[in-house]
């Protein structure tokens, strides 16, 4: 069945309005937690180049700084999505029904990294069969190590009162104790890595909490000041953080994690390699009743700076 008439190329150019005008206005989260880096091959090598060298006196000769070297690799991946129009629902103008599937569409196609990354990456930053990171370790480990850094865990564990189930009093702890983990992670070097974090409100740091949903209450009240915590005492929190619940975590476990975002290396790689394409066919060709509308994109993530991340897992 051919559709090369005018009504119907309006027809389908209204679908895929839809489906731009979607993507356009959807403001996906995956670019808070990842740096973006282009990427113009099939894959690209991320260095574990260690620390930029610490400024000091010239005193002599320069004191050239050799990057620490190891490899590390990501793969890009080509995603796609599809429909199938039926001719005769557009030689019959029956196409109202389709205008909120190509708006969805719009809407899962632009999102999907975000699928990615707390779907896959967040989840599975321990343990994970793909959970290692720059320097060979998972993402989440209790023994990072690279140079003169000495052991370093961002991979916390403690038990609140009640199992898996804190108060915002175990809650309010738990979050202490990775800003303070974070704050002492270093460099090859030996050089402290969150050096900038010296005044004002978080020291300047950008935080996230990211929570599964059941921790959603409590950990908004723990960064909250001037609530009663269960002790009965006013909270003043040593830090605030933006809460971001995911229902990606409630099935896997009882942890949350904290992140530094406000670095120049986020905690996650999002590698674009070709951005979201679409394209309409079949319009004019007999031999099939449908035609074909395809979304075609080609990019992946993997982990990043681990020293902007910390987990806490309540047992």
């Amino acid at each position: 069945m051919s559709l090369d008439t005018a009504a119907a190329v309006a027809k389908l150019r209204s679908l895929t309005g839809k489906f731009d005008n979607s993507v356009r206005a959807t403001t996906p989260f995956y670019p808070t937690l990842c740096s973006v880096i282009p990427s113009d091959g099939f894959d690209e090598e991320y260095g574990m180049l260690g620390s930029v060298p610490s400024v000091r006196e010239w005193m002599g000769e320069r004191d050239f700084h050799a990057p620490r070297a190891a490899k590390f690799t990501i793969e890009n991946k080509l995603w796609e999505s599809s429909i199938a129009v039926q001719k005769t629902h557009i030689d019959d103008d029956r196409m109202a029904l389709y205008g909120t599937m190509f708006q969805s569409l719009g809407v899962r196609a632009a999102r999907h990294p975000d699928k990615l990354l707390l779907g896959t990456l967040a989840v599975n930053g321990t343990g994970g069969t793909n959970g290692t990171c720059l320097d060979g370790q998972f993402f989440f480990d209790t023994d990072h190590s690279w140079g003169d850094s000495g052991t370093q865990d961002n991979d916390l564990t403690g038990a609140a009162a009640t199992g898996t189930n804190p108060t915002i009093d175990e809650f309010k702890a738990s979050a202490v104790a990775c800003l303070k983990a974070m704050l002492r992670f270093k460099d090859d070097k030996g050089e402290l890595l969150h050096d900038d974090v010296v005044m004002g409100v978080n020291g300047g740091m950008d935080l996230i909490a990211l929570v599964p949903l059941d921790y959603w209450e409590v950990a908004t009240k723990a960064f909250t000041p001037g609530i009663f915590l269960n002790n009965g005492e006013t909270n003043v929190p040593v830090a605030t953080a933006r809460v971001i619940p995911t229902p990606h975590f409630g099935a896997t476990g009882s942890y949350w994690d904290l992140y530094r975002v406000d670095t120049p290396f986020k905690p996650y790689i999002f590698q674009a390699r070709k951005p979201l394409t679409r394209q309409m066919k079949g319009m004019d060709d007999i031999e099939f009743k449908d035609v074909k509308f395809m979304t075609e994109a080609r990019y992946n993530l993997g982990y990043g700076a681990w020293w902007n991340a910390v987990r806490y897992t309540f047992t």
